[in-house]
């Protein structure tokens, strides 16, 4: 027997009345810009480049926010009003669980239809899923579905099985199935956040430049690509043939690339944006001076961190690592750098993560937050650091270790977190530190090569759940796997070995005990070190509606609209 599961659509349904004023100069603004017309035109930004429309292998923070406005996934977990977020139907309009929770069966949204008019089926998903599973395609997320879907991972590793193998089939054009290897009550964030569709005809008629340009992409969600210039601006446009576009009230969104925070700041004072964030005090007081615009502060689901390469000899050892993890005041370190604008942490988890109906850190009683308990036990942390020189078998002496510290950009902040970390590790551990300033693509290319002492990290999760996090540091398959690390001691080991043990257990309380044992593992002995969650105000003009702002989930462009 299985268990229906069906969510009905929640688009904005109440017809809102745009007055229409004359524009200046034939110059087309947004709701409120520049005293012009009240048409349905968002106007936002990003602070890096869009790499490419391919859902396979295009995968930044960029990429996946203009994805979010061009693909629809199966289903979307949306943002909602008071830091909330929900699943809805998409191109599927409902699904079914099995009672053993390892069959979703999902059924195909009837209206839903690509930009060139052709219908979206369940074999675009399935055929989506298999090019993931393919070692070939080199899908950027596809190591998300290790160990989750049936035959993935040995297909995906060239380990017995091919991408015709994997658990997901359409078993019509109206039917989609996919076969868990364990219970995953977190599968549809993971869906919705990670697989975007693409389009078999185009994709085999294209080829690799499938995604470069808007005319070499097709588009199932609601909005189209009309123009590209990959360093400038994005423009995009309602597209005519989504299945929800007779609710649709937002047209056009221009998506504009600022690098510069301040520039982007000055936009929206001019009217050339209706959406920013800045964690500025002084700015943010500009803003709301001006009263034309809603603040919105909460703090992000994707902790930054510090990353240690162990094949460093210094880093090697556990202490050594765990005293530069403790030895600089976070709370200090997000008053400096971020103006108290986000929220320090001391462990992997945001404290929103959740296991079943429980958050992590509540099913823990809080023994997660291993950085403070630490620096509790080692209020001075030379003598953790000098601990740990003697058993490498180094002269005790800090100053004659010297450490590399790579830059995650070339930009104002990246400079003052460098500058910050050098001072403080050099006066609380007295060793030397090196800052290599450089930009953020060439620093996690000396990542992927292992290349480099310290590096900054950081991670939006697909799902919320502390799997999300944890995978990442399996030693064999995950993102920050050993070749990047470095970590292939027997803890790596054990490490795979726990994570394994939690994917089949069902009880809450000891599938977090289990993940907890596993985070001690990566931020008690420090391979990482957590350091904050970005808290920035978001500011939205008071004339754009349906913009919500939450920890999880994204905003859903069919719902957005413009009134005045």
């Amino acid at each position: 027997m299985k268990l229906r599961k069906k969510v009905l659509a929640g688009l904005l349904a109440a017809a809102m009345t745009a007055g229409l004023l004359a524009g200046c100069g034939g110059e087309e603004k947004s709701g409120g810009g520049g005293g012009g017309s009240a048409e349905q035109v968002l106007n936002i930004s990003t602070n890096s480049v869009v790499v490419g429309l391919n859902p396979l292998v295009n995968t930044t923070g960029p990429d996946n926010k203009a994805h979010n406005m061009i693909y629809d996934p199966l289903v979307r977990d949306r943002s909602a009003k008071d830091n909330t977020d929900e699943i809805v139907p998409a191109a599927a309009e409902s699904w079914d669980v099995s009672e053993d929770g390892l069959t979703y069966t999902f059924h195909m949204n009837p209206d839903a239809k690509w930009s060139d008019g052709s219908k979206v089926t369940a074999n675009d998903f399935e055929f989506t899923f298999k090019k993931m599973a393919d070692p070939n395609t080199a899908a950027t997320n596809a190591w998300l579905f290790d160990g989750v879907i049936e035959n993935f991972s040995e297909a995906l590793y060239n380990n017995g099985k091919t991408p015709d193998e994997i658990g997901v089939a359409a078993t019509d054009e109206n039917t989609l199935e996919i076969q868990l290897v364990h219970p995953a009550s977190y599968f549809l964030e993971l869906v919705a956040g990670s697989v975007y569709p693409v389009n078999e005809a185009k994709h085999e008629e294209f080829g690799s430049d499938y995604g470069t340009a808007p005319d070499k992409t097709v588009y199932n969600g609601p909005l189209k690509v009309t123009s590209w210039n990959q360093n400038t601006e994005m423009n995009l446009e309602q597209n005519d043939q989504y299945w929800g576009k007779d609710d649709m009230k937002l047209q056009k969104v221009n998506l504009r690339i600022i690098q510069d925070p301040s520039t982007a700041v000055q936009a929206f004072i001019n009217g050339e944006l209706d959406v920013v964030s800045t964690s500025d005090t002084n700015w943010g007081k500009t803003i709301s001076s001006a009263g034309d615009s809603e603040e919105i502060t909460v703090p992000t689901n994707a902790p930054e961190f510090f990353m240690f390469n162990l094949k460093n000899e210094y880093l090697s050892n556990t202490k050594i690592r765990q005293a530069l993890s403790i030895a600089f005041d976070r709370q200090e370190m997000v008053d400096a750098l971020r103006d108290g604008k986000s929220e320090p942490i001391y462990s992997l988890m945001p404290d929103t993560m959740k296991v079943g109906e429980k958050t992590y850190t509540e099913l823990v009683d809080g023994k997660n937050h291993f950085v403070s308990e630490m620096q509790e036990q080692y209020p001075d942390p030379k003598v953790l650091l000098q601990e740990g020189l003697q058993e490498l078998g180094k002269s005790t002496d800090p100053s004659q270790v010297t450490i590399r510290y790579a830059s995650r950009g070339t930009d104002e902040l990246s400079k003052k977190i460098g500058e910050w970390m050098k001072q403080t590790w050099e006066e609380n551990l007295g060793i030397n530190v090196q800052i290599d300033m450089m930009e953020w693509n060439i620093m996690w290319d000396k990542i992927d090569a292992g290349d480099y002492d310290i590096a900054q990290g950081g991670w939006g999760p697909y799902y919320n759940e502390p799997s999300a996090f944890l995978q990442l540091f399996d030693p064999d398959n995950g993102y920050f796997n050993s070749a990047k690390t470095g970590w292939t001691n027997e803890e790596s080991k054990q490490y795979k070995e726990l994570l394994e043990k939690a994917k089949n257990i069902v009880d809450d309380k000891e599938k977090a005990e289990i993940y907890l044992e596993a985070e001690n593992l990566v931020v008690g002995n420090a391979l990482i070190a957590p350091t904050y969650l970005e808290a920035s105000p978001t500011y939205v003009k008071n004339y754009v509606k349906n913009y919500f702002v939450t920890t999880n989930g994204t905003v859903d462009f069919s719902q957005v609209s413009i009134e005045k």
